[in-house]
């Protein structure tokens, strides 16, 4: 099982009720989170674990995600509506007017290098007129599945770039990174437009102030009045933040996807945290 780093319960969590909340959970390599909403999106619960796993070991993997699945008696209760995140690189873009159902495969060729074993999915993303379409293990999917039977699946990218898109509102352009582990999802909005979206690995600070500058350069973009908005566990005492800080201008942690009603257990975590497993709610279903 995972080492359980977060756990927040309000005190008007009630296990009988369960059947009138929204459970959404984000999995990735590295981490396990789950959070519970009410009706009037009142965060009840949020839990996140360290998966103690090497990260690219499907097999480790495996075994933790069942291992949290048995041993958290939470994700046994039924619940109104179960959201999963799905957190991987193996995804692509695809706009609606060059979709094809029956070329779904021939999309992710420059992604992966073997489908087998893998399962396809497909998001709408309707507020950019485009497909997302990815695959992920086969093995553990339909793990997930057997524990969570009604749940609807989504890729991480999906719920965050639909998060960054609640953000984005007069016709600026914005650019808008998410943080998770040692990838980063990257988006250029201008006001509801998406002009860039990517997902990319980083092993430093270097490598990481790469990406984010090679968007400003691609599209001449001034620093000195271009924000960047910056959500997942980043804090300004980070070496990411610091090191962005010098070559950027207006750096600022994103606001909620959408309006959040906190807890007073909920004080010492930073709302931007977990944007990208919040923005699970704007999945469509």
């Amino acid at each position: 099982m995972g080492i359980k780093n977060t756990t927040i319960i309000e005190e008007n969590f009630v296990k009988k009720n369960s059947s009138s909340y929204n459970l959404s959970i984000l999995i990735s390599m590295g981490r396990f989170s789950y959070a519970i909403m009410d009706g009037q999106k009142q965060l009840l619960m949020l839990k996140s674990y360290t998966l103690d796993n090497d990260l690219s070991n499907e097999k480790q993997l495996h075994t933790a995600l069942q291992n949290i699945f048995i041993e958290d008696e939470i994700l046994k209760l039924s619940f109104e509506k179960t959201t999963v995140g799905l957190f991987n690189n193996q995804s692509t873009l695809v706009p609606n007017k060059f979709y094809q159902k029956e070329a779904t495969n021939t999309y992710l060729r420059n992604q992966i290098s073997s489908l087998s074993k893998q399962y396809i999915f497909v998001d709408d993303l309707k507020n950019i007129d485009a497909k997302n379409v990815y695959a992920y293990n086969e093995e553990i999917y339909f793990l997930i599945k057997g524990y969570l039977p009604h749940a609807h699946f989504c890729h991480s990218g999906t719920a965050t770039l639909q998060g960054f898109l609640s953000l984005s509102q007069k016709n600026t352009k914005k650019i808008y990174v998410n943080v998770k582990e040692n990838f980063l999802q990257i988006a250029l909005l201008e006001g509801k437009e998406l002009v860039f979206y990517n997902a990319f690995p980083f092993e430093d600070d270097q490598t990481f102030i790469y990406h984010i500058m090679l968007i400003y350069n691609q599209f001449n973009l001034p620093t000195e009045s271009v924000p960047t908005f910056l959500s997942g566990q980043i804090t300004t005492e980070s070496k990411l933040y610091r090191i962005l800080y010098r070559y950027v201008n207006h750096v600022e942690f994103s606001a909620l996807p959408f309006a959040i009603h906190f807890g007073k257990k909920y004080h010492d975590t930073p709302t931007h945290f977990y944007f990208d497993l919040f923005s699970l709610e704007l999945c469509e279903s």
